[in-house]
């Protein structure tokens, strides 16, 4: 039996836990906290700190461990690296593209290069030019830490010292704030050829003004494919092509300004969002499986992805729902057994256990669960999403409601 080494146990990677065990291998998840959530779904739990390289270097001769993965945490992506360049493991980049592909600025420049549309912004080096509202964000940070939206120049003051806070490099961006629909692109990188495997629509709450939007819903496939296609997939293709990345999953975050589409922040490792869970019920493309291979025996698939791919899944309809949670301390959580047997729902993965706090406003720590949905067509994804809004329950101790409005699933049947 081979064994696989996860570094970093967010809620979000027990998924990717539960691929390596399904596909037969001993899984090995460490994590600084010795308690944390997803370490109870390992074979064997290790408490070795993912930023500790020597540590986990350690770790993975003692054990004799055949391979090392990154879950979902950004920020562990330079450990894994560096873990895999002193054991001569597979590692699916480079760090170089990794610099890219972690700091938003370095993210942008290279875009730029390849003509790939990205949001506007102004200089740091000239506030009295900025034009609000703008969106006020860290280089170099992930889960939408540090961010902020700014109405004027005393809120981006306060901004700037905020996001300065939450960047390892202290630097930062200030953007044009894009009111309109966001959308997310998904690529699968295999032996240096990029296909697109799905794109989706993300709707936010507005509920809580003044931070960033949290997104409660997402559909899928997206209502604005066509022209992504038409208009910026073979930019992105060329820009992958170009920075030589070779393998890997990636995600790209997006604003539809106009009808054309602003890519804001790019993800180069498995989602945290898990949206991967949609797209392999769907087209058989499981990028938890293609990483898991990659790290064992250094290639993703034998069979080639884009023989596979359809991003508008053969005519069917998915939805992850998202239910956003308020902060405090979780009394109890309901439903989610059931909504697991209704029809359609491929999985929930909750993020918080009864008892646990939510601490993090603005941040993806307020999403309480993720409930990923299918069905063959738009009415029957409305009903079906709708049960599911009804079943699960988020409760205070006193057993008062702790969750924000819910996604208007009309929105399904009005728009696509």
């Amino acid at each position: 039996m081979k064994k696989l080494l996860i570094i970093g146990a967010n809620p979000e990677t027990i998924s990717l836990i539960e691929k390596a065990k399904l596909m037969g291998i001993k899984t090995y998840v460490t994590d600084y906290n010795k308690m944390t959530y997803a370490k109870k779904f390992a074979d064997v739990p290790c408490d070795v700190d993912g930023m500790d390289v020597d540590g986990l270097v350690d770790l993975v001769k003692r054990e004799q461990i055949d391979g090392v993965l990154v879950g979902v945490a950004e920020a562990l992506i330079p450990s894994y690296c560096k873990v895999c360049e002193i054991l001569d493991y597979p590692c699916f980049a480079s760090m170089e593209q990794f610099d890219i592909m972690i700091c938003k600025d370095n993210f942008k420049n290279t875009c730029r290069k390849y003509d790939v549309p990205v949001v506007p912004e102004f200089s740091v080096n000239d506030l009295d030019s900025v034009v609000y509202p703008v969106v006020v964000k860290p280089v170099d940070s992930s889960s939408s830490k540090g961010i902020s939206i700014c109405q004027n120049r005393q809120e981006l003051d306060v901004a700037i010292e905020k996001a300065l806070s939450f960047s390892v490099r202290k630097k930062l961006l200030i953007e044009k704030y894009m009111p309109g629909l966001e959308v997310i692109i998904y690529y699968v990188i295999q032996d240096g050829e990029p296909t697109m495997v799905a794109m989706c629509d993300r709707y936010t709450s507005k509920e809580q003004k003044g931070i960033t939007q949290l997104p409660s819903a997402y559909i899928f496939p997206s209502k604005h494919m066509e022209r992504y296609k038409a208009e910026v997939d073979e930019k992105v293709k060329n820009m992958l092509r170009g920075m030589n990345v070779k393998n890997g999953v990636l995600f790209l975050q997006s604003f539809i300004e106009d009808g054309s589409v602003y890519i804001y922040e790019p993800g180069f490792r498995l989602n945290g969002a898990q949206e991967h869970m949609i797209v392999s019920e769907l087209t058989g493309i499981d990028a938890k499986e293609l990483l898991i291979n990659y790290a064992l025996n250094g290639k993703m698939s034998d069979k080639k992805v884009a023989d596979r791919a359809d991003p508008y899944f053969h005519g069917l309809w998915a939805c992850k729902l998202s239910p956003l949670v308020k902060e405090g301390r979780i009394g109890h959580i309901s439903g989610v057994e059931k909504i697991r047997r209704f029809n359609g729902v491929v999985g929930v993965n909750p993020n918080y256990e009864d008892g646990e706090v939510v601490a993090g406003l603005g941040t993806q720590r307020q999403m309480a669960a993720n409930i990923f949905i299918v069905a063959p067509t738009k009415e029957l994804l409305k009903e079906r999403v709708d049960a599911a809004i009804s079943e699960f329950k988020v409760t205070y101790d006193d057993g008062n409601n702790m969750l924000l409005h819910p996604f208007d699933t009309q929105i399904i049947n009005n728009e696509y």
